[in-house]
């Protein structure tokens, strides 16, 4: 019976190759959403690192007043402390840099050196929880995003009086 198959022979390669199929189904079904999520934590680090430069950067040169601004940074470079954020840095945002035109998004962005679309919101912390927003920076068109949110707790320094703030970034 040699160069013959059987019929176990042939039950056992049919059984091998649907388990081979069935495998290969179930994990490529899979794939999708993992590369979903890949994506996802991707933005939401992109987003963190966003909230890094803009909460515990002083940005550069240090107080930006020039025109050569390299790097927009909240830090309060008198105190030079981890997540207090310069009052002063918050109101020349609000002053100088509406978010409203396009001109002043673009160039918030390049001085983030962010690579997508992105909007935050600096708020003060009220006694009550309540927020009281200091500055608003959504891009003025509409952007398609996945709504990941950062929320970093700061402080702010107020004319030498410390308060709570938040920082939002969404992407």
């Amino acid at each position: 019976m040699k160069g013959q198959i059987t019929i176990e022979y042939l039950i056992s390669f049919i059984i091998f190759i649907g388990l081979i199929a069935y495998t290969y189904l179930s994990y490529s079904a899979n794939i999708p959403r993992f590369t979903e999520e890949v994506r996802k934590e991707t933005i939401r680090s992109e987003a963190y690192q966003i909230s890094e430069i803009l909460i515990n950067n002083p940005g550069e040169p240090v107080n930006w007043q020039s025109a050569n601004i390299k790097r927009i940074g909240l830090l309060d470079e008198r105190f030079n402390k981890t997540n207090l954020i310069s009052e002063a840095k918050i109101d020349k945002l609000k002053n100088n840099y509406d978010c409203n035109y396009p001109a002043n998004y673009s160039y918030i962005m390049s001085k983030i050196k962010a690579n997508r679309n992105f909007s935050f919101i600096i708020s003060e912390i009220l006694d009550n929880g309540n927020r009281n927003t200091r500055y608003i920076c959504n891009p003025p068109t509409f952007f398609s995003s996945m709504n990941i949110t950062i929320q970093r707790i700061a402080a702010y320094n107020d004319s030498g009086i410390i308060k709570p703030a938040e920082v939002l970034i969404q992407m």
